[in-house]
């Protein structure tokens, strides 16, 4: 049997350099160093894996990506690029969990998912009234649901296809853990 056909559907494991996490390539940021022809030049995040020079590997966790600026292996230009990325995937996350029929929204649904024991997940917007963000993170508490303030009222009502949003409920448990994992769950 060819190597070709022996490897058919398997996909190549990567280990981050921060954490030294082991994960599927889809699921890491790989950073290119010395596309230009000089190895000092660090040019960014290669999301489509075809750019030429050195790559290595981080996890799409914000903790890695934030150690690995501390310790200066990425620069601070390539730490928000990353960080974006990060941002811009869980945003559509969120938005295939609400084609799903896996998200509840806005005050009132969100306290009801909590109450009822439907959610796994709460978010909290950034620019959420202090009311509502101390009352949502207290109740999750209460409750033994993970909390995290992520996003501001405007990007979450409109990746929803919604008006304006301070809280939203993640009602699944694997997009709620996929969610947590890009937020330091994973270490």
């Amino acid at each position: 049997m060819s190597t070709k056909k022996k490897n058919r559907g398997k996909q190549p494991i990567r280990m981050c350099i921060c954490c030294g996490k082991e994960a599927p390539k889809g699921d890491m940021l790989r950073v290119v160093v010395g596309s230009g022809g000089t190895a000092d030049e660090e040019t960014g995040i290669d999301e489509t894996g075809k750019v030429r020079g050195r790559g290595a590997y981080i996890c799409k966790n914000i903790n890695c990506i934030e150690r690995a600026c501390k310790e200066g292996v990425i620069g601070e230009s390539v730490k928000q690029e990353a960080l974006e990325n990060v941002r811009h995937s869980t945003l559509q996350l969120l938005a295939i969990a609400m084609k799903a029929g896996k998200i509840s929204s806005g005050e009132f649904s969100s306290e009801e998912a909590v109450k009822t024991g439907t959610a796994e997940l709460v978010i909290i917007a950034e620019d959420a009234s202090e009311n509502t963000r101390d009352k949502f993170m207290s109740k999750s508490s209460y409750y033994g649901i993970p909390h995290i303030v992520f996003g501001d009222k405007e990007t979450l009502g409109r990746i929803l296809g919604k008006n304006e949003r301070s809280v939203v409920v993640v009602k699944d448990k694997d997009f709620s853990t996929k969610v947590l994992n890009t937020f330091g769950g994973n270490e």
